[in-house]
């Protein structure tokens, strides 16, 4: 033992479980129970803090891949399936078992420790070459540690980028736990990366489970093992990397399966981890914003890999982690209001929720909020610090999460401005003469690339934007508070698939909280019945900071009615409407009727569609060919009820 210490020196680790009260341990023993055996339960308790601290660093006892196997495919569910599907057919039966043998080899992972510490060496050379450093709470892994041992962690990170399972695998790995088993997409199981995955913990999962019983059954199962065995478990409940950077709806396949294995008992208690991972810059920045203009995505090979060698000669600025308190199953569905149904969705939601809330502001993603806000055309340091100033002081207000560089927000505005001229996001064009301040420009084809950091924050913003367009869409210089509520309503339903908001309060309270701070802020004034607002010339200067947040979203979908009611009756299927609305779009911003050129979204067009067809072309489900006159006018109403918001 001394010499393997002295060997492996520098990856030994001391750690402190919770201590063990011997004189409380004492009074729960009856006082006539003879001291051996007094000793020895203090002896197994002890063993006993000592396994669980051992399982936090090391994880559970590994069984192989064989044994995991072998659990799997003679599990009787599996094999009543397999009957079933066979029909009393020997030779049919011959042919599943062969079949789900094949499943299970694609599916499960087989972990091996030296390809961990392997990756573990390359990602440290990886992140000092590409990123200035990665930002934890070391505090936030010691909570984490203490929750281990309640139950199976379940990570449940945001997904951004293809390194986001590296870096919070590295993170957990050089902070003394366990790394977590990985539900990867099939598309990473490409030569020779995905032997590489599936040694490091890996376990692939196809996109959809239709038409594939067998696979479905033998995919569950295995999940259900590894939870029986403890294993800490990590998925993306976005499903895939959001191009938008803003968080996705939850894709809840996964989570239904995990909830499944809870009701069964093959765990005691599943303890969520939201997780916030975010980027000065995301590597994967111009293929999204190819894709948000409509081209195909590329398919992960081992040349696509090749190439992005490039990457290695650039410089990303930083990664920040955040890890929110633990959402322990056991509890949840204890709280009142959270046994709605469907669970799936609802601790979904509630989790997305929970990574908003911590999901750090950065400078660069303030800055690019504060130039799509207000200062699209061109901007001087001094203004851009107002807005920023601005924004802060609303961040502030929410207690939302800021990076620390933050606290001297001059400091830390220079230097994203500098960054964001290097990376050539913006421009700067020198003043002549002293004393002239600076000024910035940003291009219209780079305001796209804003946009993904501006929505990496938006969040903290959408409550306030509804209230703030609604006050300046007003036609009359008095708006009666019940139609701002009116509109936040609309806007809420309207913009139900593009952000998840917080469910604390009612509407109304809602709006009338944001009033008071736009009183306070002396944006609007009272009207002489106190329920009606009247905009001040401050008003009129500042609203707009908030009510731009999420006008490129109301643009985008004004495009997509317009688009519908172009279509003038015919049958159109889902890919030629969306191109329809990309060609649509591209043909308004010729003519100069769009504003925002981050609204030419594929994204946002496929959502507006999907709000679309099922509220306005079919809305609850009724006949498709009922009364096309009625469903023109709703598109009519909208699209001139949307583009009154635009202006």
């Amino acid at each position: 033992m001394l010499f393997l210490f002295f060997r492996h020196n520098r990856r030994a680790v001391i750690d402190f479980g919770p201590p063990l009260d011997l004189k409380a341990f004492l009074e729960t023993r009856n006082p006539d129970e003879p001291p051996g055996e007094t000793v020895s339960l203090l002896r197994k308790e002890l063993i006993t803090r000592i396994d669980e601290q051992k399982r936090v660093i090391l994880g559970p006892i590994m069984k192989s891949r064989q044994q995991v196997k072998e659990i799997v495919l003679t599990d009787p569910e599996i094999n009543a399936t397999l009957k079933e599907m066979a029909a009393g057919k020997r030779k049919a039966l011959k042919k599943y078992r062969k079949k789900a043998s094949d499943y299970f080899d694609e599916i499960a992972a087989d972990y091996n420790i030296t390809y961990i510490q392997f990756f573990q060496m390359a990602l440290r050379w990886f992140w000092k070459k590409l990123f200035e450093g990665i930002d934890v709470r070391d505090s936030e892994i010691t909570a984490l540690r203490e929750s281990a041992r309640k139950g199976v962690l379940i990570y449940v990170p945001s997904h951004k980028s293809h390194i986001d399972y590296l870096v919070l695998n590295y993170i957990l790995l050089e902070r003394h736990m366990h790394v977590p088993r990985i539900a990867a997409g099939k598309n990473l199981a490409f030569w020779p990366m995905g032997r590489m995955f599936r040694k490091s913990g890996a376990f692939f999962i196809r996109r959809t489970f239709q038409g594939a019983r067998l696979y479905a059954k033998i995919f569950s199962r295995y999940i259900k093992a590894l939870l029986a065995e403890r294993h800490p478990l990590e998925f993306f409940i976005e499903g895939g990397r959001s191009r938008s950077g803003k968080l996705i709806l939850p894709k809840v396949g996964f989570l239904s399966i995990l909830l499944e294995a809870f009701q069964e008992g093959y765990c005691e208690d599943l303890l969520f981890v939201p997780v916030s991972i975010s980027y000065d810059r995301i590597l994967e920045e111009k293929s999204y914003i190819r894709e948000l203009a409509g081209q195909k995505k590329e398919r992960e090979t081992f040349l696509q890999m090749m190439k992005a060698r490039q990457f290695l000669k650039r410089k990303y600025g930083k990664i920040y982690i955040r890890f929110a308190s633990p959402i322990s199953l056991k509890e949840y569905l204890h709280i009142p209001g959270r046994q709605e149904q469907p669970l799936n969705k609802n601790l979904g939601l509630d989790i997305i929720r929970s990574i908003n809330r911590i999901s750090l502001v950065t400078p660069i993603s303030l800055v690019a909020t504060a130039i799509l806000a207000r200062h699209r055309r061109g901007f001087t340091l001094s203004q851009i610090m107002e807005t920023v100033g601005l924004l802060l002081d609303s961040l502030e207000h929410q207690d939302a999460p800021v990076a620390a560089t933050l606290s001297d927000p001059e400091n830390a505005i220079r230097e994203a401005l500098a960054v964001l001229v290097q990376w050539k996001m913006l421009t700067l064009v020198e003043t002549a003469g002293q004393g002239g301040e600076a000024y910035y420009t940003t291009d219209d084809d780079k305001k796209m690339e804003l946009a993904y950091y501006k929505n990496s924050i938006i969040h903290f913003f959408v409550p306030r934007s509804f209230v703030a367009i609604s006050l300046l869409a007003g036609k009359e210089n008095t708006i009666a508070q019940e139609t701002i509520a009116r509109e936040y309503a609309f806007l809420n339903h309207l913009f139900k698939n593009e952000f998840v908001l917080e469910r604390n309060q009612r509407i109304d309270a809602e709006v009338t909280s944001i009033l008071q701070g736009f009183l306070n802020n002396e944006l609007i004034l009272p009207g002489e019945d106190r329920v009606s607002f009247t905009l001040t010339r401050l008003g009129l200067d500042r609203l707009p900071i908030w009510g731009n947040q999420i006008k490129s979203f109301v643009e985008s979908y004004w495009i997509a009615a317009r688009a519908l009611l172009d279509e003038t009756g015919k049958r159109v299927k889902k890919p030629e409407r969306l191109k329809n609305m990309k060609n649509l779009a591209v043909k308004y911003q010729k003519l100069g009727l769009v504003t925002y050129p981050e609204s030419l979204s594929e994204i946002i067009f496929k959502n507006a569609l999907g709000f679309f067809e099922k509220e306005v072309l079919h809305p609850h489900n009724r006949n498709k060919e009922a009364n096309p006159g009625a469903t023109r006018q709703r598109l009519v109403d909208l699209s001139e009820h949307l583009q009154a918001l635009c202006q």
